[in-house]
């Protein structure tokens, strides 16, 4: 089996790549210094990403606010060569937690879900539940890599 792989550079390639994705991984500490990792779906604005958490999770208490953290997305795609027969794209944002209190970035992150998950409903009709918790993970690293190989 052979691989190789390729560090993206271009910022412009890797932000369309975060916007065009739908779910990622975010990576967080607990309290008892163990990772605590979530699918979820986010939004991405001014080169951070935007996740809501449910404050009634079992491991909503524990989290580590205002330390490291990470979000993560993949996408592959199969290639139909003998050089090449899979191709894997992975982001990984690097930056630190926190929970969003001002209340215009909140309505802001609310609008863009609405718009990226739900865009048939209007802003009206569009709820979030009031145990979900705008966080951000405030980007300090990004690291694109593409892999190929057979």
């Amino acid at each position: 089996m052979q691989r190789h792989q390729i560090v993206i550079r271009d910022i412009k390639e890797i932000e369309k790549d975060i916007n065009d994705a739908m779910a990622g991984v975010a990576s967080m500490l607990l309290d008892t210094e163990r990772i605590y990792q979530i699918p979820t779906n986010f939004v991405y604005l001014d080169k951070n990403i935007f996740v809501y958490l449910d404050k009634n999770e079992e491991a909503f208490e524990s989290i580590k606010f205002n330390s490291p953290a990470s979000f993560s997305i993949v996408k592959s795609e199969k290639q139909g060569g003998k050089e090449i027969t899979y191709r894997l794209k992975s982001i990984t944002i690097n930056g630190e937690i926190r929970i969003v209190d001002e209340q215009k970035i909140i309505d802001q992150i609310k609008e863009m879900y609405r718009l990226k998950y739900s865009s048939r409903l209007s802003s009206d009709d569009y709820e979030v539940p009031e145990n979900f918790i705008v966080c951000i993970i405030d980007t300090s690293e990004i690291k694109a890599l593409i892999e190929e190989g057979n």
